[in-house]
Protein backbone atom coordinates (compact mmCIF):
# COMPACT_ATOMS: atom_id res chain seq x y z
CA UNK A 1 0.00 0.00 0.00
CA UNK A 2 2.79 2.36 0.90
CA UNK A 3 4.82 1.39 -2.11
CA UNK A 4 1.85 1.94 -4.41
CA UNK A 5 1.00 5.28 -2.92
CA UNK A 6 4.58 6.41 -2.95
CA UNK A 7 4.88 5.30 -6.58
CA UNK A 8 1.89 7.41 -7.54
CA UNK A 9 3.07 10.32 -5.45
CA UNK A 10 6.59 10.05 -6.74
CA UNK A 11 5.53 10.20 -10.46
CA UNK A 12 3.04 13.06 -10.85
CA UNK A 13 3.65 13.17 -14.63
CA UNK A 14 2.15 9.68 -14.98
CA UNK A 15 -0.86 10.75 -12.93
CA UNK A 16 -1.49 13.74 -15.23
CA UNK A 17 -1.32 11.74 -18.46
CA UNK A 18 -5.04 10.75 -18.61
CA UNK A 19 -6.12 14.38 -18.03
CA UNK A 20 -3.71 15.65 -20.73
CA UNK A 21 -4.92 13.01 -23.21
CA UNK A 22 -8.56 13.99 -22.64
CA UNK A 23 -7.71 17.68 -23.13
CA UNK A 24 -5.86 16.87 -26.34
CA UNK A 25 -8.83 14.87 -27.64
CA UNK A 26 -11.18 17.74 -26.84
CA UNK A 27 -8.90 20.22 -28.65
CA UNK A 28 -8.67 17.98 -31.68
CA UNK A 29 -12.43 17.53 -31.70
CA UNK A 30 -12.95 21.30 -31.45
CA UNK A 31 -10.48 21.91 -34.27
CA UNK A 32 -12.27 19.34 -36.43
CA UNK A 33 -15.62 21.00 -35.79
CA UNK A 34 -14.17 24.40 -36.65
CA UNK A 35 -12.65 23.02 -39.85
CA UNK A 36 -15.97 21.43 -40.82
CA UNK A 37 -17.75 24.73 -40.15
CA UNK A 38 -15.25 26.59 -42.41
CA UNK A 39 -15.59 24.00 -45.19
CA UNK A 40 -19.40 24.18 -44.99
CA UNK A 41 -19.29 27.98 -45.24
CA UNK A 42 -16.97 27.79 -48.26
CA UNK A 43 -19.22 25.24 -49.94
CA UNK A 44 -22.28 27.44 -49.31
CA UNK A 45 -20.56 30.48 -50.84
CA UNK A 46 -19.45 28.42 -53.82
CA UNK A 47 -22.97 27.10 -54.38
CA UNK A 48 -24.41 30.63 -54.13
CA UNK A 49 -21.89 31.90 -56.66
CA UNK A 50 -22.69 29.06 -59.06
CA UNK A 51 -26.43 29.75 -58.77
CA UNK A 52 -25.78 33.42 -59.53
CA UNK A 53 -23.70 32.49 -62.59
CA UNK A 54 -26.43 30.16 -63.84
CA UNK A 55 -29.02 32.92 -63.39
CA UNK A 56 -26.80 35.42 -65.22
CA UNK A 57 -26.31 33.02 -68.12
CA UNK A 58 -30.06 32.47 -68.31
CA UNK A 59 -30.85 36.20 -68.30
CA UNK A 60 -28.05 37.35 -70.60
CA UNK A 61 -27.52 35.18 -73.66
CA UNK A 62 -25.98 35.81 -77.09
CA UNK A 63 -29.39 35.14 -78.63
CA UNK A 64 -30.97 38.06 -76.75
CA UNK A 65 -28.14 40.39 -77.75
CA UNK A 66 -28.34 39.27 -81.37
CA UNK A 67 -32.13 39.60 -81.45
CA UNK A 68 -32.05 43.13 -80.08
CA UNK A 69 -29.34 44.12 -82.57
CA UNK A 70 -31.34 42.72 -85.49
CA UNK A 71 -34.34 44.78 -84.38
CA UNK A 72 -32.25 47.97 -84.31
CA UNK A 73 -30.90 47.32 -87.81
CA UNK A 74 -34.43 46.70 -89.09
CA UNK A 75 -35.64 50.00 -87.61
CA UNK A 76 -32.65 51.87 -89.10
CA UNK A 77 -33.40 50.50 -92.58
CA UNK A 78 -37.09 51.35 -92.20
CA UNK A 79 -36.44 54.94 -91.11
CA UNK A 80 -33.92 55.44 -93.91
CA UNK A 81 -36.27 54.25 -96.65
CA UNK A 82 -39.01 56.57 -95.37
CA UNK A 83 -36.93 59.46 -96.70
CA UNK A 84 -37.70 58.26 -100.25
CA UNK A 85 -40.71 60.47 -100.92
CA UNK A 86 -42.41 59.96 -104.31
CA UNK A 87 -42.48 62.93 -106.71
CA UNK A 88 -45.67 64.92 -107.15
CA UNK A 89 -45.52 64.56 -110.92
CA UNK A 90 -46.72 61.44 -112.75
CA UNK A 91 -43.94 61.67 -115.34
CA UNK A 92 -41.09 59.14 -115.26
CA UNK A 93 -38.63 61.96 -115.69
CA UNK A 94 -39.67 63.33 -112.30
CA UNK A 95 -37.81 60.44 -110.67
CA UNK A 96 -34.52 61.97 -111.81
CA UNK A 97 -35.00 64.71 -109.25
CA UNK A 98 -34.77 62.09 -106.51
CA UNK A 99 -31.19 61.14 -107.35
CA UNK A 100 -29.59 62.62 -104.17
CA UNK A 101 -32.01 60.70 -101.97
CA UNK A 102 -31.66 57.52 -104.04
CA UNK A 103 -27.85 57.63 -104.00
CA UNK A 104 -27.67 58.35 -100.26
CA UNK A 105 -30.18 55.58 -99.50
CA UNK A 106 -28.31 53.08 -101.65
CA UNK A 107 -24.96 53.84 -99.99
CA UNK A 108 -26.48 53.68 -96.50
CA UNK A 109 -28.31 50.44 -97.30
CA UNK A 110 -25.11 48.76 -98.53
CA UNK A 111 -23.19 50.01 -95.49
CA UNK A 112 -25.83 48.71 -93.06
CA UNK A 113 -25.89 45.38 -94.91
CA UNK A 114 -22.10 45.01 -94.60
CA UNK A 115 -22.17 45.94 -90.92
CA UNK A 116 -25.03 43.54 -90.19
CA UNK A 117 -23.35 40.65 -92.04
CA UNK A 118 -20.13 41.15 -90.09
CA UNK A 119 -22.06 41.38 -86.82
CA UNK A 120 -24.11 38.29 -87.72
CA UNK A 121 -21.05 36.09 -88.21
CA UNK A 122 -19.21 37.62 -85.25
CA UNK A 123 -22.05 36.73 -82.87
CA UNK A 124 -21.40 33.07 -83.70
CA UNK A 125 -18.22 33.33 -81.61
CA UNK A 126 -19.95 34.80 -78.54
CA UNK A 127 -20.39 31.98 -76.05
CA UNK A 128 -21.34 34.18 -73.07
CA UNK A 129 -22.32 37.84 -73.09
CA UNK A 130 -20.48 39.95 -70.54
CA UNK A 131 -21.36 43.48 -69.46
CA UNK A 132 -18.43 44.81 -71.47
CA UNK A 133 -19.60 43.03 -74.63
CA UNK A 134 -23.13 44.40 -74.15
CA UNK A 135 -21.96 48.00 -73.72
CA UNK A 136 -19.61 47.82 -76.69
CA UNK A 137 -22.48 46.51 -78.80
CA UNK A 138 -24.72 49.35 -77.60
CA UNK A 139 -22.00 51.86 -78.50
CA UNK A 140 -21.82 50.40 -81.98
CA UNK A 141 -25.61 50.53 -82.35
CA UNK A 142 -25.67 54.16 -81.18
CA UNK A 143 -23.70 55.28 -84.23
CA UNK A 144 -25.67 52.96 -86.51
CA UNK A 145 -28.90 54.58 -85.29
CA UNK A 146 -27.60 58.02 -86.37
CA UNK A 147 -27.20 56.91 -89.97
CA UNK A 148 -30.77 57.86 -91.07
CA UNK A 149 -30.17 61.43 -89.86
CA UNK A 150 -26.93 61.74 -91.84
CA UNK A 151 -28.54 60.12 -94.88
CA UNK A 152 -31.45 62.56 -94.82
CA UNK A 153 -29.07 65.51 -94.47
CA UNK A 154 -26.93 64.70 -97.51
CA UNK A 155 -30.08 63.95 -99.53
CA UNK A 156 -31.69 67.28 -98.60
CA UNK A 157 -28.52 69.23 -99.41
CA UNK A 158 -27.87 67.28 -102.65
CA UNK A 159 -24.55 65.81 -101.44
CA UNK A 160 -23.04 69.09 -100.25
CA UNK A 161 -19.52 68.86 -98.88
CA UNK A 162 -20.13 69.54 -95.19
CA UNK A 163 -22.99 67.01 -94.85
CA UNK A 164 -20.93 64.45 -96.77
CA UNK A 165 -18.02 64.98 -94.33
CA UNK A 166 -20.37 64.31 -91.41
CA UNK A 167 -21.84 61.34 -93.28
CA UNK A 168 -18.45 59.73 -93.92
CA UNK A 169 -17.45 60.60 -90.36
CA UNK A 170 -20.36 58.49 -89.13
CA UNK A 171 -18.97 55.63 -91.21
CA UNK A 172 -15.60 56.00 -89.47
CA UNK A 173 -16.91 56.10 -85.91
CA UNK A 174 -19.40 53.30 -86.60
CA UNK A 175 -16.66 51.07 -87.97
CA UNK A 176 -14.36 52.09 -85.12
CA UNK A 177 -16.99 51.08 -82.54
CA UNK A 178 -17.46 47.79 -84.36
CA UNK A 179 -13.70 47.19 -84.22
CA UNK A 180 -13.75 47.57 -80.43
CA UNK A 181 -16.69 45.17 -80.21
CA UNK A 182 -15.00 42.67 -82.53
CA UNK A 183 -11.73 42.84 -80.59
CA UNK A 184 -13.49 42.07 -77.31
CA UNK A 185 -15.38 39.11 -78.81
CA UNK A 186 -12.39 37.54 -80.57
CA UNK A 187 -10.10 38.11 -77.60
CA UNK A 188 -12.33 35.92 -75.42
CA UNK A 189 -12.98 33.29 -78.09
CA UNK A 190 -11.13 29.99 -78.17
CA UNK A 191 -12.06 29.36 -81.82
CA UNK A 192 -9.26 31.54 -83.17
CA UNK A 193 -5.54 30.92 -83.21
CA UNK A 194 -3.20 33.86 -82.70
CA UNK A 195 -2.45 33.92 -86.43
CA UNK A 196 -6.14 33.98 -87.39
CA UNK A 197 -6.84 36.64 -84.80
CA UNK A 198 -4.08 38.88 -86.18
CA UNK A 199 -5.32 38.39 -89.76
CA UNK A 200 -8.89 39.27 -88.77
CA UNK A 201 -7.76 42.36 -86.90
CA UNK A 202 -5.62 43.40 -89.87
CA UNK A 203 -8.61 43.24 -92.23
CA UNK A 204 -10.81 45.22 -89.85
CA UNK A 205 -8.20 47.92 -89.31
CA UNK A 206 -7.60 48.17 -93.06
CA UNK A 207 -11.31 48.83 -93.64
CA UNK A 208 -11.28 51.43 -90.86
CA UNK A 209 -8.25 53.12 -92.43
CA UNK A 210 -10.02 53.32 -95.81
CA UNK A 211 -13.08 54.95 -94.23
CA UNK A 212 -10.85 57.39 -92.36
CA UNK A 213 -8.92 58.26 -95.53
CA UNK A 214 -12.14 58.96 -97.44
CA UNK A 215 -13.48 61.13 -94.63
CA UNK A 216 -10.16 62.98 -94.43
CA UNK A 217 -10.26 63.84 -98.14
CA UNK A 218 -13.78 65.23 -97.85
CA UNK A 219 -12.81 67.13 -94.72
CA UNK A 220 -9.82 68.74 -96.43
CA UNK A 221 -11.93 69.81 -99.43
CA UNK A 222 -14.58 71.26 -97.13
CA UNK A 223 -11.99 73.10 -95.06
CA UNK A 224 -10.34 74.59 -98.16
CA UNK A 225 -13.73 75.69 -99.48
CA UNK A 226 -14.60 77.28 -96.12
CA UNK A 227 -11.30 79.16 -95.94
CA UNK A 228 -11.69 80.34 -99.53
CA UNK A 229 -15.16 81.71 -98.83
CA UNK A 230 -13.92 83.49 -95.69
CA UNK A 231 -11.09 85.20 -97.60
CA UNK A 232 -13.36 86.32 -100.39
Amino acid sequence: MTITDSGRAGNPRRAQMPRNAATSRRQKFGASRERIRILDAQAARRAKRERAEVKEKRLSTPERLSGYTDAVFAVVITITVLELHPPASARIGALLGLWPTAVSYLVSYVFVAIVWINHHFLMGYVKQTTLRVIWLNFTHLFFVSLLPFATAWIAATELARAPVVVYTGFFVVTDGAYNLFEREVLRNSSDFSSTELKASRRRSLTALALFAAAAQDYFKMTLRSLLHSMRS
